[in-house]
């Protein structure tokens, strides 16, 4: 097989109408002296299911990384790993968005909240610490007490709403990778 073979069009026309009547992939490639990779990218241009790509990007990555990257897909049936990652680097402008100004203002109000609770019940440590240490009685008062309850249940509350927040952040990407990935599954290349 030569390798970088330009095809041209008459070439590519017949590897869409043979591919139609049932040549396998391997069987093509063979024939046309061209990679399995180009006979897909061939068939995937004719289909308009693909843009002409004009770089190539190359990137190190951890036998880990690959690994967790390779379960992933294979959880959703996925074995055309180019595919997939050409698929997720298409919908990185959705991926990687940035949270809505909805989850960003929770978040702010959520630390304000924190921070004003937090330093009263700082002011309440302080407190008691000092008349330990000066060996006076320990000043813990109903007050003191109904401060401590009210975090205790503000800090509850804050746990649930981030755990509903967070599973509601990962469902939507979960949603917008399966959408990205979408037909992948089936398409399983030729051996």
């Amino acid at each position: 097989m030569r390798h970088h073979r330009k095809l041209t069009d008459d070439e590519r026309r017949q590897i869409v109408a043979a591919r139609a009547k049932g040549s396998s992939a391997a069987a093509l490639a063979n024939r046309f002296g061209v990679s399995r990779r180009t006979i897909y990218n061939t068939l995937g241009m004719a289909k308009g299911a693909r843009s002409v790509r004009t770089r190539t990007i190359s990137t190190r990555v951890s036998a880990r990384e690959l690994a967790g990257f390779r379960d992933g897909l294979a959880r959703r049936g996925i074995t055309d790993h180019p595919a997939a990652l050409l698929r997720l680097i298409g919908a990185a402008d959705i991926l990687l968005r940035p949270a809505d100004q909805r989850v960003i203002d929770q978040m702010r109000d959520w630390g304000a909240e924190i921070s004003t609770r937090g330093a009263a019940i700082n002011q309440i440590a302080r407190k008691l610490n000092e008349a330990k240490l000066r060996g006076r009685p320990i000043p813990y008062t109903a007050e003191d007490a109904a401060t401590i309850r009210a975090f205790a249940v503000f800090f509850v509350a804050f746990v649930e709403e981030f755990r509903a927040l967070w599973e509601a952040r990962q469902t939507k990407m979960t949603r917008e990778v399966d959408k990205a990935l979408s037909g992948l599954a089936t398409m399983v290349p030729d051996p």
